[in-house]
């Protein structure tokens, strides 16, 4: 198809009036037509694209999977325009640029054509890096603002505890206990938005070390049961055998240690959790079952997204931000490991942890 066959001069001027670098295709992805944007922004000039394939904006590194692509745009009713697709583009001048591609489909008595505005996202990136970056400051600040007082308000907690009968009464040492308690509580959130900052952007460090996977579920349990109340919940271990993976230590005991506490949170008094470590032929097993309330199987496709609590832990007020089971996730995939979940209401809920015996490569 020649650029003449268009529909006259009316549809060239307003061509060019578009705010976005156009060109538009044949059903063969042969360009028929650019406007001007396409000239000022990416340096392309109308003779330089009509008669070519489109592939020639495309990089050279990403034409090997763009056939997927323009199959799929060409193929799309007139009536199902596709937007905002995100790709990378390619300058006159040989430089790549992340882009974002809206392509609007059109019947005409010549065929199919398909309009593709092609806009330079690259300053909007920097802006979105660039706050990114600023929300990660600011948490990181503000978390480390917070944990100086709680750090405080937690010791001298500890000390007042550590007095005898003679120096704090009854009554005031159970309410230093229900201070201890919230001000434990609120530690652990300060942390699990400090790790958040760190996880969205990618900046986990993962400090690995040879260590045994049941040991450090044993030394989790053991806290937890030194802190629960004497006959509410029992918290029963099964690691009978070592389980040896490699991993950051501190990482994998919070892990743990966010499942368990989320089991604990959802169970009520008289139920049982389980934590249970084996070894298995192609990865080191962690499971954390609990006779709670359970999930239904809308619920156990969003338990892993950030900030996301369960319609009943809404309305049972039950403490927590929804960041633990995201925090457990991201680690466990820093760690070349799966997590998964199987519950039904009523009966109880399993997590499950399946690690790697040996490090993944690096990526």
């Amino acid at each position: 198809m020649k650029e003449g066959r268009t529909d006259g001069s009316l549809f060239r001027k307003l061509l060019d009036a578009a705010p976005d670098a156009t060109v538009i295709v044949d059903q063969d992805a042969t360009i028929v037509m650019s406007n001007k944007q396409m000239e000022n922004v990416f340096g392309w000039t109308s003779e330089d694209l009509v008669g070519q394939p489109v592939e020639v904006l495309v990089p050279g590194r990403f034409r090997g999977n763009h056939d997927a692509y323009r199959n799929g745009f060409m193929s799309t009713p007139a009536s199902r325009p596709i937007n905002g697709v995100a790709l990378h583009a390619l300058r006159r001048d040989g430089q790549e640029v992340p882009v974002e591609i809206s392509l609007s489909p059109l019947e005409t008595d010549e065929g199919l054509l398909v309009s593709a505005a092609v806009r330079d996202i690259t300053e909007r990136l920097r802006m979105e890096e660039a706050s990114v970056r600023m929300r990660d400051e600011l948490i990181a600040t503000v978390s480390h603002e917070l944990r100086t007082p709680l750090t405080s308000i937690i010791g001298y907690t500890e000390l007042l505890a550590d007095l005898d009968d003679s120096q704090v009464g009854p009554v005031a040492r159970s309410l230093v206990a229900v201070i201890e308690r919230n001000a434990a509580r609120e530690m652990r959130l300060v942390d699990d938005l400090l790790t958040m900052a760190f996880l969205d952007g990618d900046r986990l460090r993962i400090v690995r070390e040879p260590m045994d996977l049941a040991e450090v579920a044993r030394r989790v349990v053991t806290d937890h049961r030194s802190a629960a109340p004497e006959g509410s919940l029992r918290l029963v271990l099964e690691a009978d055998e070592p389980a040896p993976v490699s991993g950051d230590f501190y990482r994998l005991v919070q892990v743990v240690e966010n499942l368990v506490t989320n089991a604990l949170k959802f169970s009520a008094a008289g139920d049982e959790v389980t934590v249970r470590v084996t070894a298995t032929p192609d990865a080191a097993v962690l499971e954390v079952a609990d006779t709670g309330v359970g999930l239904h199987p809308h619920e156990q496709a969003l338990v892993f997204d950030r900030l996301y609590r369960t319609p009943g832990a809404v309305a049972a007020h039950t403490q927590g931000a929804g960041l633990g089971l995201s925090i457990v996730r991201k680690i466990i995939e820093a760690h070349g490991g799966q997590v998964t979940v199987d519950s039904a209401p009523g009966v109880g809920t399993t997590f499950r942890v399946a690690l790697p015996y040996d490090a993944p490569d690096p990526a």
